[in-house]
């Protein structure tokens, strides 16, 4: 069953007399965000057109422009000094980014070249200079430690197939067995280990695609090449080949390995190609400032970027994170317009649709690192990220939402949730995922994160992971707009709280590491 809270009276108690019971204020401004205008935006942001939104991709900056030209028509004005901290345009901070494609060893035996995945495969790329040997050392996992220190390049052969059942997962099998032999190939000094195994096509097809993904990061401006053994896993019939061209085959030198390691004579050439891509990428900001209390910010995120295409089809993401990136609209919005109707923040807020999330949560990480507005005075960070389904356990159910970290550092966040909800929304608060024993892991996952590691009250809005997540199939015609609309409610109402109450929220709870 879904596990919720209720808030304790005493809670309630203390935490009332702050704010009046119902805001006619906010229920006017309120009132502004409809079903019809969050699908008015949703069906531009999650069409074809917009190529799935992918990071540092056409479809992204599209995204951006349209993003800067809805805060533009809500009269939302340039970020002050815009130029001085580091934006462009008034609205958009650009952020370099990494693209790494895998692939970049390139291997030789004898004269016969192999490509990366036909033949032979690997999980990261420590070996960034090409490197040359004439003779390679044989060895099985138990004579590994026999090898003199020095040894370039060695061959591991495994003994038995199903060693490594399909299936395995990261700190499974196959990485607790590598990272076994590596500490015994590191001890002899190897550079580079070759691991051949009977079940290597096996492990290809199970990690295919975090395998042949392209990895993007952050530009950082000297980076460090990653230490340690190179590890490659070579197909049995690559391993055969590299044996043959040495005058041996795998039945022999497997048995004779099996005593010491055995000197196999065969050029092998390691050669390095890296095919990495600088790119990039954009958060926009739309920042409305405050009155009396004006150097307070009250930041609200929602990732704008989505997964792009593949196979000739568009991953358009109209819940993820298409749902939230509307939502954020309709909030600013609202909030713009109140400013300019005479009822603007006592505290600035800044909305901030950021991109990169799909590749780590880059964008917020950004932010987080070269802060706009000073993290010092950041008061808290609300984010959406999904609340446009249903999820399995709640199909039948009463309108819900997830939330997740409102009391990992502050009680106040979440107390002012949860009055915003029994006072307007009326949601069922499920807080399953906002578990420490979460196996989920939601509470790193999503671009609050990069705010609370920081220390800065965060509370993510969440409706749950469904059958079309990060497939084709994530479409506008799938979306709840009742709920999205109810949802989005909730969320304005609880950073409406934040941004006028009388004092800033406290950070009343110890910060716990990942």
């Amino acid at each position: 069953m879904p596990m919720r809270t209720i808030l304790c009276g005493a809670l309630i108690a203390l935490v009332m007399p702050l704010y009046a019971q119902v805001d006619e204020v906010a229920q006017r401004y309120a009132a502004t965000i409809t079903q019809a205008d969050l699908r008015k935006h949703l069906e531009i942001l999650a069409s074809d057109a917009y190529e799935g939104r992918e990071t540092g991709m056409k479809g992204q900056k599209m995204a951006a422009a349209y993003l800067e030209q809805q805060f533009r028509s809500f009269g939302i004005p340039p970020v002050p000094d815009a130029e001085q901290r580091g934006m462009r345009d008034g609205y958009q901070q650009a952020y370099d980014l990494e693209l790494t494609r895998p692939g970049g060893i390139h291997i030789k035996v004898g004269t016969t070249p192999y490509e990366f995945t036909k033949g032979y495969f690997y999980f990261s790329e420590k070996l960034q200079y090409d490197l040359a040997v004439s003779t390679v050392p044989v060895v099985t996992p138990t004579t590994l430690g026999q090898l003199a220190k020095g040894e370039g390049v060695a061959l591991v052969l495994e003994k038995e197939e199903g060693t490594v059942a399909p299936g395995a997962v990261p700190g499974g099998g196959l990485f607790r067995r590598i990272g076994q032999l590596s500490v015994s190939a590191a001890a002899a000094g190897v550079q580079v280990m070759l691991y051949a195994t009977a079940d290597a096509a096996a492990m290809q097809a199970e990690y295919g695609h975090y395998i042949s993904s392209p990895r993007m990061e952050l530009k950082k401006e000297k980076k460090e090449p990653e230490q340690g053994v190179q590890v490659i896993i070579v197909t049995k019939a690559m391993a055969e080949d590299l044996l043959h061209q040495a005058g041996s085959s795998w039945a022999k030198a497997l048995k004779r390995a099996a005593k010491k390691p055995l000197m196999a004579a065969v050029p092998l050439r390691f050669t390095y190609a890296p095919a990495n891509q600088e790119l990039q990428a954009e958060n926009v900001l739309a920042y409305i400032e405050g009155g009396a209390k004006k150097d307070e910010v009250v930041i609200v995120t929602a990732h704008y970027d989505h997964i792009g295409m593949s196979g000739g089809e568009v991953y358009n993401g109209a819940d993820d994170d298409g749902s939230g990136t509307v939502a954020l609209l309709e909030m600013a919005e609202a909030f713009a317009k109140a400013k300019a109707e005479g009822h603007g923040p006592l505290r600035s807020i800044l909305f901030m649709p950021v991109s990169g999330e799909e590749k780590g949560l880059l964008g917020s990480e950004y932010y987080s690192e070269h802060p706009v507005f000073p993290l010092a005075n950041t008061v808290a960070d609300v984010n959406i990220d999904m609340i446009g389904r249903v999820d399995t356990l709640h199909k039948d159910g009463h309108p819900y939402v997830y939330v997740i970290g409102s009391d990992r550092l502050s009680s106040e966040l979440h107390a002012i949730n949860e009055h915003a909800n029994s006072t307007y929304t009326k949601l069922d608060l499920d807080y399953t995922f906002n578990a420490e024993s979460d196996p989920n892991r939601f509470y790193y996952r999503s671009d609050h994160y990069n705010f609370a590691k920081n220390g800065i009250p965060s509370v993510f809005f969440f409706s749950g992971v469904h059958e079309d997540y990060h497939g084709p199939k994530d479409e506008v015609d799938r979306i709840r707009f009742d709920l999205l609309e109810q949802r989005t409610l909730l969320v304005f109402y609880t950073a409406w709280e934040l941004a006028n109450r009388p004092q800033r929220i406290v950070v009343d709870r110890p910060m716990k590491k990942e």
